[in-house]
């Protein structure tokens, strides 16, 4: 005897589809997908169920089984994860678009579902390394050498001449002239002997021989 699968209606917080492959792209693959926040159900339970928008629109409409039921995890939310078994070609269409979304390179202002939340602590940390990494190395400048110093001979100092006590040494000054120094020389002329010059030859020869 079969039993009639049940039948779960899951609504997302999503204005529009492409809201909700950005944030929840990652709960679908090609042969199964989450139902975020479903009430757990045994493993290996038939389902017939639709995902929808918070405007009532219907992405998904799928039959499968329960494979397992999948905690939380960081700030991804836990579900119940369900094996297709049957949809229709306007699911299969988004399925795919679902799986082409998740190899989409991310946005750059985009931070990643699976991102822990960042602690302030950690945050104080990284700023520190980046001041430390912008801040000037400290080089440290060595003191300037002493200036060298060249000793100068100084010269020795002659040694004054002693003069004897009671003497007194006086400036000569200019030398007076007599006044009878025409007179006096005179007298030298007249007493000094005369000298016959025609003479001298003859002394000169006489002393040689």
């Amino acid at each position: 005897m079969s039993t009639s699968p049940l039948v779960l209606h899951i609504v997302r917080p999503y204005a529009t589809a492409d809201e909700y492959l950005a944030a929840e792209a990652w709960t679908i693959d090609a042969r199964a997908m989450l139902l975020v926040e479903a009430a757990e159900l045994p493993p290996d339970t038939a389902v017939l169920f639709d995902v929808a928008l918070a405007n009532g629109d219907k992405l998904i409409r799928a039959e499968g089984k329960v494979a397992a039921v999948i905690p939380a995890q960081g700030n991804r939310p836990g579900g119940l994860r369900v094996r297709f078994k049957r949809y229709g070609a306007a699911t299969k269409a988004f399925i795919d678009r679902a799986v082409q979304a998740q190899k989409a390179p991310a946005p750059p202002d985009a931070a990643p579902v699976s991102a822990a939340p960042v602690s302030r602590n950690s945050i104080t940390e990284l700023e520190m390394q980046k001041a430390e990494a912008v801040a000037p190395a400290v080089i440290e400048v060595a003191a300037p050498p002493a200036p060298l110093v060249v000793p100068v001979p100084v010269p020795e100092s002659r040694p004054e001449t002693s003069v004897p006590s009671g003497v007194r040494l006086s400036d000569p000054g200019p030398i007076d002239v007599p006044r009878e120094r025409d007179a006096l020389l005179a007298r030298l002329r007249e007493r000094a002997p005369r000298v016959d010059l025609d003479t001298i030859p003859q002394r000169m020869t006489a002393k040689a021989s």
